[in-house]
């Protein structure tokens, strides 16, 4: 990654020498052995300028097109492009490049791209891009990317993309993707991606995917998908969330772990095989009556995807009910004698009862959503097949109604699972 983005940045700096217009080199030989400082330096196009040396000082530096120059301490003002050999302390601001070939101490601003080629401190400002070599510390804010070839301490903002080479800390925000090469200590948020190639301590958004190459002690936010491939201590929220070892809580539609000894919330939980179970659960109750579905366990968390069909809340009419359970299995001492094993299952879910106009909601035909809370008892016969009963309490709304409207009843089920 280090390397990677070392090349795209030496790239931006040849460029950013080529733009700034073929000016005829010196001679080496020619050097005069004592370099001028000015207070005031006048340039029209290096080498037609005050400075005869392209190492020469200056308090001021003043450029029409083109002006080159070894240190400005002070003020470097140019409407076409400057180029500093050595270091800039004060302001540059150009109209369309700036750069200080070693380091920048305090503000650059440039039409279209501000670099400072070793390290950078204070705030760079510009329209394309904004670079500081090796470190930067402060702000960087560009209309399409902003780049600090290895550390970054401070703010990267960018329209396109941001990149720290190996750490960030601070914040780095853009339109499409942000990231740290190795390590982030902070927050990342882009349209797309988020990326932190090693360890993670702090907050990620994106649009599509988070990642956090190993640990993370972090909060991931993400439209699809969260990635930790080392131990997760923090949150993921996403349809898909994914952890090499999770000791926090996932939030989404698909969660997986290695190894699971966090809080997984989800519709499908995964993990390591030897803490995993998939199952055939069929059960009997007075909402639906006939109900069928897979249970999916991870370690002692469960949820079930199912269906049934006939609604018992509504004397019996004929419907399509699909729903959800989320729950925690408790193990029980086994049976004295009959050595069974047993467990108490408790799950919250939803169900909605789609009656006899099916995908349609008619007049007279009212659907219902049913929220649940349930409790039962699971008698393992076997390694794959356990009985199941219980009882809860559910809260039924008929469609199109406000959610205060709902009523309250007892629910009861049994049936059993199997493989």
């Amino acid at each position: 990654m280090k390397k990677a983005w070392s090349g795209i940045l030496a790239a931006l700096l040849v460029l950013v020498s080529s733009a700034a217009l073929p000016g005829q080199e010196e001679d080496p030989d020619k050097i005069a052995p004592e370099l001028r400082h000015r207070f005031l330096n006048l340039s029209l196009y290096y080498p037609v300028s005050m400075n005869p040396s392209k190492h020469d000082t200056a308090n001021i530096n003043l450029t029409f097109l083109y002006g080159r120059l070894g240190s400005v301490r002070g003020l470097d003002l140019c409407l076409g492009v400057t180029r500093l050999e050595n270091s800039l302390y004060g302001v540059q601001l150009a109209g369309l490049a700036g750069t200080a070939g070693k380091s920048m101490k305090g503000l650059q601003a440039a039409g279209l791209l501000c670099a400072a080629g070793e390290r950078g401190q204070g705030v760079q400002l510009a329209g394309l891009g904004s670079v500081s070599g090796e470190e930067f510390a402060g702000l960087q804010a560009a209309g399409l990317f902003s780049v600090a070839g290895e550390h970054l301490e401070g703010v990267q903002v960018s329209g396109l993309f941001s990149v720290a080479g190996q750490a960030a800390k601070g914040f780095q925000v853009s339109g499409l993707f942000s990231v740290a090469g190795e390590t982030l200590e902070g927050f990342q948020a882009s349209g797309l991606f988020s990326v932190a190639g090693e360890n993670l301590d702090g907050v990620q958004i994106s649009g599509l995917f988070n990642v956090a190459g190993e640990d993370s002690r972090a909060f991931q936010l993400a439209g699809l998908m969260n990635v930790g491939g080392g131990t997760c201590r923090g949150v993921q929220i996403g349809l898909f969330n994914v952890a090499g070892r999770l000791t926090g809580v996932q939030v989404g539609v698909v969660n997986v772990a290695g190894e699971l000894e966090g809080l997984p919330i989800g519709l499908v939980n995964l993990t390591r095989k030897e803490d995993r179970r998939i199952r055939l659960a069929a059960w009997a109750g007075n909402t639906a009556l006939f109900n069928v579905g897979v249970k999916f366990w991870a370690r002692r968390f469960y949820s079930i995807l199912y269906a049934g069909t006939i609604n018992m809340t509504q004397d019996g009419q004929s419907c399509l009910a699909y729903g959800f359970q989320y729950g925690y299995g408790l193990p029980l001492r086994r049976m004295s004698g009959a050595g069974r094993e047993m467990r108490v299952n408790l799950d919250a879910g939803y169900l909605y009862l789609d009656n006899s106009t099916v995908f349609r909601h008619l007049e007279g035909t009212p659907d219902r959503h049913v929220l649940s809370a349930r409790g039962g008892l699971e008698v393992v016969l076997s390694s794959r097949v356990s009985l199941v009963a219980g009882l809860g309490l559910r809260y039924a709304i008929d469609y199109g109604q406000s959610f205060g409207s709902g009523r309250f009843s007892p629910l009861v089920f049994a049936g059993v699972e199997l493989f």
